[in-house]
């Protein structure tokens, strides 16, 4: 390809991956606005919860805590619930702009003067843009075949201000639960295992706790990562598939089983090469893009239909994300 036509394809990919970023950060700024700033969000937000059930051992409910009582003698509102949500959110988003190498701006200017898609790896925020992509392509693929086949998807009939929240705290909630502790724990004790059989000089308590926020960097003290690759497939693995299960044991059906396992590994994989805050970033701009979307279609918010125009960008920066992957592994 000539130099100049592979300057502008590259720039056109940039441009994409910059359009995708606006659109998650405008629609924040929207979906807390809607909620804070109309009459029928102002109702939801300033609901104190009566009854309010904290999962130990997530959806399965063996350990089950009626909070509501706490929320009620501390007047903890619905807003102010998601307000924390959106902290932790912004917490993640400002650490994956500036880390693991590099910040957000700096790779996307080194990615179309090198026109390659392997500065990527040295910013989260820009590979959890293009993970976030291929995620919907092979869940709308899920989707089709499912319907092909004619197995229920199941889900809500009618997506209500409310949804918005709770898919927040969901993101937050399933997180700490299917990664912190579902795999977390383990590649720790993996990681210290490596410690003491090379008789590595790094303490034990520092690499376990790394493993927790960040698995990579966990990697890099034991120094023998390799030893645990396909103890990490396997993780990613049955997190995905216990993750799946546990959305068709809640509110959906069969058919949505695939697309819950689907997401189930890109937010495995997020949390394995990205730490904690690269899966909570991926899953909140996940459930609360397609939330807002939802209620603006339902609602018929006019203000808010430029949102829908993610979806398209995602969709071609997902192709694109696969295609240039497929490129990469074969070299």
């Amino acid at each position: 390809m000539p130099g100049i036509l592979r300057k502008f394809v590259w720039l056109i990919i940039s441009s994409l991956i910059f359009f995708v970023f606006l659109a998650v950060i405008l629609g924040f700024v929207y979906g807390v606005g809607i909620l804070f700033f109309t009459p029928e969000g102002q109702v939801i937000v300033n609901i104190v919860p009566s009854g309010f059930l904290f999962y130990i051992f997530y959806y399965v409910g063996f350990i089950v805590f009626d909070i509501g009582w706490l929320l009620q003698a501390g007047s903890i509102s619905i807003g102010l619930i998601f307000i924390l949500c959106c902290i932790i959110y912004l917490i993640s988003l400002v650490l994956l702009f500036f880390r693991p190498t590099t910040n957000f701006f700096s790779k996307l200017k080194t990615l179309i003067q090198q026109a390659t898609l392997e500065p990527c790896e040295e910013n989260g925020l820009l590979s959890i843009l293009i993970f976030l992509g291929v995620n919907y392509i092979f869940i709308y693929i899920s989707i089709i075949i499912v319907t092909f086949i004619g197995l229920p998807l199941g889900g809500p009939t009618t997506i209500t201000l409310l949804f918005i929240i709770e898919g927040v705290l969901a993101a937050v909630l399933e997180e700490f639960w299917f990664r912190l502790v579902l795999i977390g724990p383990w590649l720790g004790i993996g990681y210290c295992y490596f410690l003491r059989k090379y008789s590595i000089p790094e303490s034990y308590g520092k690499t376990f706790l790394a493993a927790l926020i960040n698995p990579d960097h966990a990697r890099k003290l034991s120094g023998k990562y390799a030893g645990l690759y396909r103890f990490e497939i396997f993780l990613l693995i049955a997190s995905a598939a216990y993750f799946g299960i546990l959305h068709v044991i809640g509110m959906w059906e069969i058919g949505f089983l695939p697309v819950a396992i689907i997401g189930g590994v890109f937010l495995a994989y997020s949390y394995l090469k990205y730490g904690i805050k690269g899966s909570l970033f991926f899953h909140w701009t996940f459930n609360f893009i397609q939330t807002i979307a939802a209620v603006t279609i339902q609602e018929g918010i006019i203000i808010g239909f430029g949102i829908l125009l993610i979806y398209p960008a995602w969709l071609i920066l997902g192709v694109v994300g696969i295609v240039l992957g497929l490129i990469y592994t074969r070299k």
